[in-house]
């Protein structure tokens, strides 16, 4: 298993790097007892979803692995250790950057404020990968290699339309899992929080707090520009302009609900 482990890192080492990124702004956001626990059982679920879509064609739609140009790599119970690994960070991303666009000093924590932040983390979760799975379908063309193919393919550059609609409910499962361990506490209205509690920070009117909030959404962006420029290296011209007219959307709203925020202080 350790050879199988060192091998994976060493094919996808974008992967494990990406994974570094998020341990450190996790571990920046919420210590080390909620970061370990949302990569956990981020992976699980994920896990739980890919072998289930293997097998039975849900959430995601049936795909199969292409384990010859997987050799040598870590597997578990036949899917590739490295992809659901990408889930709990890729999510990460999506929720941090849904919490960075909704945060307001004078909006309260509350349920409703809840829901929206669950749901708008899942939307963004999704749109990476839109940006993100076509071009994986065509790792021939790169070196993530061809690992993978859909038994019905989609009309979005080959990725079925159960493919997005999978990932956002796989998102928001992970999501609301986590939350759900914060919440109440939060509600408590108590600012006490240790860095290790799995409860978030607090401000004096109950929002998240954290430093340096703009790294946030700029590993979004950074883990979006990754995909897009290996889309245009492998001349996916019209997948490449796609993919870039989605983060820049997105990329408007973060700046523009962050501008607000700034003018209602």
């Amino acid at each position: 298993m350790l050879s199988e482990l060192i091998t994976t890192i060493i094919h996808r080492p974008y992967v494990f790097a990406f994974l570094a990124a998020y341990l450190f702004l996790a571990w920046k956001r919420w210590g080390w007892s909620r970061t370990i626990f949302w990569l956990i059982s981020g992976y699980l679920i994920a896990w739980i979803s890919e072998v289930s879509s293997v097998n039975n064609g849900f959430p995601y739609g049936e795909y199969h692995y292409v384990y010859e140009n997987l050799k040598g790599e870590l597997l578990v119970f036949g899917v590739p250790f490295f992809d659901s690994l990408s889930y709990p960070f890729l999510i990460f991303a999506g929720y941090t950057t849904a919490e960075y666009i909704l945060n307001s000093p004078h909006s309260p924590l509350t349920l409703r404020g809840e829901v929206k932040g669950c749901f708008l983390g899942a939307f963004l979760t999704m749109l990476l990968d839109v940006i993100i799975d076509p071009i994986a379908t065509m790792g021939d063309k790169w070196f993530l290699g061809k690992i993978h193919w859909y038994v019905h393919p989609g009309f979005y550059f080959g990725v079925p339309m159960t493919n997005f609609a999978g990932w956002f409910l796989v998102a928001l499962a992970v999501i609301v899992v986590n939350r759900c361990l914060s919440f109440p506490r939060a509600l408590s209205g108590n600012p006490v929080c240790n860095k290790n509690s799995m409860a978030p920070r607090l401000n004096h009117s109950g929002m998240t707090t954290s430093k340096h909030t703009y790294l946030y959404p700029t590993f979004y962006i950074a883990i979006a520009l990754f995909n897009i420029a290996i889309t245009f290296w492998v001349g996916e011209w019209k997948l490449g302009i796609a993919s870039s007219v989605i983060l820049c959307i997105i990329l408007f709203f973060t700046i523009s609900s962050n501008c607000l925020n700034c003018y209602r202080r």
